[in-house]
């Protein structure tokens, strides 16, 4: 039986940041990715998106952001997740939700964002804190991971107590916030609508505390009418319990799911089935660190059978990737 054959090749120019994948287009293309670029002249990296083919990706599809609050001035600011109008209609076509994180000069921490809107710019932010009577205390850091449907998910951390960053779940409708409650602090980094009922049910994907370590990948279903949580299922690379692993993306594929997962030995596919009675089936893994890096490559997102990341070449700096495995 031969080995699955995965392929790499870089994406985007030198020194930008992927964290995020969506499909905007038929047959896969194009796609919306999101994350970072470093400024020209220096300075702290700001949010970009890009539309066109995932490789080779085209610089006329690069829309660099600077996001616009009134009475703040930008430092640095990253788009997480990116959603696009052929899973949410709503949007309107060309038209993005994108989510991230940013900081403002005299400000404290890093606040969620959301834009939506044209690639141009030219839509609408909002700033989403996870408020302190929700979460238990005074919020430090907001940062929102991925977004599909009505909904952002991500984490937070609390000002006086380090290491209590937990999950969170935001409803764009709404306004609403929920905080993850499954006895354990939780990060989610990526969001699956399960259609084609309305409300669809959400699957989400994450990585939660057991002991000391973020060390055991997330899984489970969200109702978004109830706001209950459901079929909750802890997956470790491999089986292997000790060994650090979340998954940072997920995206629908027959019969079940295909995540990235970033463990201790770098970035891999994982693919889960859903099962006849509704679960999680089993994970199973493939390893997918990029060859080309002189450190731990990361897997940040994923796209079907297309995990995109970030790797540190031989020359220095950071370089995107797309791995993609054989059908």
């Amino acid at each position: 039986m031969t080995s699955p054959t995965i392929t790499y090749n870089d994406i985007l120019p030198p020194n930008s940041f992927v964290t995020g994948i969506r499909q905007d287009g038929g047959d896969g293309q194009p796609v919306v990715l999101s994350g970072n670029y470093q400024p020209t002249g220096g300075g702290k990296p700001q949010a970009m998106l890009y539309r066109g083919p995932l490789y080779p990706t085209d610089g006329n599809g690069i829309f660099p952001f600077v996001p616009a609050f009134p009475g703040q001035t930008i430092v640095t600011s990253t788009f997480y997740g990116p959603n696009t109008a052929l899973f949410d209609p709503s949007l309107g076509q060309g038209n993005v939700r994108a989510v991230g994180s940013y900081q403002y000069e005299g400000g404290q921490g890093d606040h969620g964002m959301i834009y939506q809107g044209p690639l141009d710019g030219s839509g609408t932010w909002t700033q989403i804190d996870v408020p302190a009577d929700v979460a238990g205390g005074t919020v430090a850091n907001t940062l929102a991971h991925s977004t599909m449907g009505d909904l952002v998910v991500g984490n937070y951390d609390l000002a006086d107590k380090p290491g209590s960053g937990n999950g969170f779940i935001y409803n764009v409708k709404t306004g609403t916030f929920q905080v993850l409650d499954i006895g354990a602090l939780a990060t989610l980094y990526g969001i699956w609508q399960n259609g084609p009922k309305d409300p669809a049910p959400y699957t989400l994907a994450g990585g939660y505390k057991q002991g000391h370590d973020l060390n055991t990948g997330l899984l489970a279903d969200y109702d978004p009418v109830t706001g209950e949580l459901s079929r909750l299922t802890a997956l470790s690379y491999e089986g292997k319990p000790g060994v650090v692993t979340h998954f940072e993306g997920i995206s629908g594929v027959p019969g079940g799911y295909a995540l990235a997962a970033t463990t201790d030995a770098g970035g891999a596919f994982v693919h889960v089935d859903r099962l006849a009675d509704g679960g999680f089936g089993p994970a199973r893994w493939l390893a997918a660190a990029n060859p080309a890096s002189t450190s731990i490559s990361t897997a940040n997102s994923i796209l079907r059978n297309n995990l995109v990341g970030i790797y540190h070449p031989a020359s220095g700096g950071v370089q995107s990737y797309v791995a993609t495995l054989a059908d």
